[in-house]
């Protein structure tokens, strides 16, 4: 078998199996009741722990509940960048830092903007208040 990603947790349900299946769940240590000619979990069980291998009783009872706890994907453990290496928890930034660092740099440009003179989509709202400025001073 392989191992386990992630855990594998069942939650109480009919599983829509007929009474013949009972030694099964029972051989699991899974409580179980029967009602109107088929099995009821009792209550939320852990079918597999994250890490070891899914054995040879786990798997068949994963796969009649139908319980998908593989995923597969890339995961980051280094991140180089022309030679110095960092974790890629680094790359985990809040969102408010994120907006408070774009506004920041948006102002940078709309003062370099208005200090040369030169107009810019930054620059426009301040242009704007300025000319209002000077023609209520007139």
């Amino acid at each position: 078998g392989s191992n386990a990603p992630c855990e594998g947790i069942g939650e109480a349900q009919n599983t829509g199996m007929g009474p013949e299946k009972a030694s099964f769940f029972q051989a699991l240590n899974i409580s179980i009741k029967i009602a109107k000619g088929s099995i009821e979990i009792v209550g939320k069980v852990h079918l597999i722990k994250e890490g070891p291998k899914v054995g040879a009783s786990e798997a068949p009872l994963l796969q009649m509940l139908n319980v998908k706890p593989f995923a597969y994907g890339l995961v980051s453990e280094n991140i180089y960048d022309n030679g110095p290496g960092f974790s890629p928890e680094i790359l985990d930034i809040p969102d408010d830092q994120l907006i408070a660092k774009f506004k920041s740099g948006v102002a940078n440009v709309a003062s370099g903007s208005l200090a040369m003179g030169n107009g810019t989509q930054a620059s426009v709202p301040h242009n704007i208040i300025n000319r209002f400025k000077k023609l209520l001073a007139v």
